[in-house]
């Protein structure tokens, strides 16, 4: 029996009873799961309850959790402010359709924290907040053109939901790469306004110059998620800001993974980049469903009403949803600021920790001269498997797929949990000791690797 399939064999020992419920579930659930980057071989496993830095599964097994609900639980799980927040909020109600101070209150911290914000507004998610912001664009600059960048990910939806990795029969050149949906049900007529940039190159700076007249807004995201924790070089997010503000094409950063978690600012602090429009969701809401967009006052002014119906539908964007500003979710995003308001140190232990796990990777694969590299930023890490610099999902092109693939069940079958489709990242409440056995399951789990052939 292959060593693959006898840790599977093992795995499903362990994960007995959520090997039971997936068998529920794929009788109710397509695949038997509400999203594709749930999935683990052989089965995802069920988690109990989060706390802190950990999972425990509904089969007793604890996990240190790597995933942090990719990206929502910047604080760690169930955190005492968020808790408390929540359950008082809910006493309140969960909602009222009419206004609330907590919205209010929110709103007030996130234009205070977000370097671009002079006025934000809220929906339900990242997806919903970047699909908003692009009719926001659209109605300032009267042009209907998007740009994303080839590797980047922006929601759901059909404009952007495209070339999000590489695929070489189709992705075009590397200086004019081609849009390539990433899912069937997506009609042609949706796309013909989205252009695909490539990341972290110059060429882009010259397909966005000859767009100019078409082009509404460029998304770009600071470290690449759905690519693999790729990183933007800073000098190249300079120039990208550059060239908008000379073409008068408007610089949406999503923020979505970036916001409050690389600093309170953002990846508009870190990496120093004022945006037009930016987006967040995920460690604002800590895990309840919240989307934001923030904006400047050019922007933000489309937005709103004249209080003539007539006149809005000529001089304003529609906006709404019977969700909006959700009571508890509010909650947890005052919670969620406060703290960061008050914990400032917060960040650069974060991001230390961060630079030791990668640090810690790279000194692995240099001991055993394995053909990983190591990638991220901030409190992001992630191994892919091909040898050199990756700066682009263009660089992954050649990437040992099977050796991948296998990395991830071998980890958690070491303790540690690490999504298949995204990349690890860590929250304010891992220790020290957490990243020494995270380190330990990513150096038992190549030495595996290395010995059942896969590299």
């Amino acid at each position: 029996m292959p060593a693959s399939e006898e840790l599977l064999d093992l795995l499903r020992q362990t994960r007995a009873k959520s090997g039971e419920v997936y068998a529920r579930a794929c009788r109710v659930l397509p695949s038997g799961t509400v999203s594709r980057a749930r999935i683990l071989a052989p089965f995802p496993f069920y988690a109990a309850r989060g706390y802190g830095s950990r999972l425990l599964d509904i089969d007793g097994n604890e996990y240190i959790d790597c995933a942090m609900e990719f990206g929502a639980q910047l604080l760690g799980h169930a955190h005492p402010v968020v808790v408390k927040a929540i359950q008082e909020a809910v006493e309140d109600g969960t909602g009222y359709g009419t206004p609330h101070v907590r919205e209010v209150r929110l709103a007030e911290l996130l234009v205070e924290a977000i370097p671009c914000a002079s006025q934000v507004t809220f929906c339900n998610s990242g997806s919903e907040a970047t699909l908003n912001a692009l009719r926001v664009a659209r109605a300032v600059t009267g042009k209907p053109g998007i740009a994303k960048f080839e590797g980047g990910y922006h929601g759901w939806y059909d404009a952007v939901l495209g070339s999000t990795g590489f695929d070489p029969q189709e992705a075009g050149p590397i200086a004019d790469p081609s849009f390539v949906p990433l899912s069937i049900g997506m009609p042609a007529e949706n796309l013909v306004h989205t252009f695909v940039l490539p990341f972290n190159h110059e060429a882009a700076f010259e397909k966005i110059r000859r767009l100019r007249d078409r082009l509404a807004v460029v998304l770009v995201e600071a470290i690449q998620g759905a690519g693999g924790a790729i990183p933007a070089e800073r000098a190249f997010l300079h120039e990208l800001r550059r060239v908008c503000t000379d073409t008068g094409v408007l610089l949406l950063v999503d923020e979505i993974i970036t916001g409050f978690r690389l600093g309170r600012g953002g990846a508009q602090e870190y990496f120093g980049v004022q945006a037009d429009l930016a987006t967040y969701s995920k460690a604002i809401g800590a895990g309840l469903p919240l989307g934001v967009i923030a904006g400047t006052p050019e922007v933000m002014r489309v937005l709103g009403t004249t209080g003539d119906p007539i006149r809005d539908r000529r001089e304003k964007v529609y906006f709404g949803g019977t969700f909006n500003g959700c009571v508890p979710a509010t909650a947890a995003g005052i919670a969620v600021l406060t703290y960061l308001a008050e914990h400032p140190e917060l960040y650069a232990r974060l991001n230390a920790m961060g630079e030791r796990i990668r640090a810690g990777l790279r000194a692995i694969a240099a001991e055993g001269d394995y053909p990983v590299t190591v990638v991220g930023e901030g409190s992001l890490f992630m191994l892919r498997f091909v040898r050199g610099e990756v700066r682009s999902v263009r660089d992954l092109a050649g990437e040992n797929g099977p050796a991948y693939r296998q990395l991830f069940p071998r980890l958690a079958q070491h303790g540690v949990f690490v999504p298949t489709t995204h990349f690890g990242l860590i929250s304010a409440a891992h220790t020290e000791a957490d990243v020494d056995r995270i380190l330990d399951a990513h150096r038992a789990s190549l030495g595996e690797l290395r010995r059942d052939g896969l590299i």
